[in-house]
């Protein structure tokens, strides 16, 4: 099962029953302090905790459960933006603009990226490695100076 596969597609490759539970974990572990065990989730569901844990070990439960999770953490989105304009505002910071909150805005604008070079060792030797007559060349000159 590769990365392409649709979301009717997985669901495909899912009963009723293990729609319902993905359904349910995932509430869960969004849930505060009214979350519940497996055990409790398990027999709500009619199944025993050993189904539960083998679906939370199957790929296609696994994705669907993702599926879910990252569109309840899409609904957040624009919490999460206005968040961000009241840190770079400084209206939720003591007045203060947050740095590390015009760093993230510039780099979901695509205006800041991280740039870092990969070089290999022997790139490295070949930048900073003179020849002996270069050497010898740079030596003379300091002589001369020097006299």
């Amino acid at each position: 099962m590769g990365n392409e596969i649709t979301l009717s597609e997985l669901k495909a490759l899912l009963t009723t029953q293990q729609l319902q539970a993905a359904d349910t974990l995932v509430a869960n572990d969004y849930a505060q302090k009214e979350k519940r065990s497996y055990e409790e989730i398990a027999e709500e569901l009619g199944i025993s905790v050993r189904t539960l844990y083998k679906w939370r070990q199957n790929q296609a439960f696994i994705k669907y459960c993702a599926f879910i999770s990252d569109t309840k953490l899409d609904s957040f989105r624009s919490l999460a933006d206005a968040q961000l304009i009241r840190l770079i505002e400084g209206t939720s910071n003591n007045g203060n603009a947050s740095v590390k909150s015009l760093e993230l805005y510039y780099k979901l604008a695509g205006k800041l990226v991280d740039r870092r070079e990969v070089v290999s060792a022997a790139e490295v030797n070949k930048r900073t490695r003179i020849s002996d007559d270069e050497l010898q060349k740079g030596l003379d000159e300091l002589n001369d100076m020097l006299n």
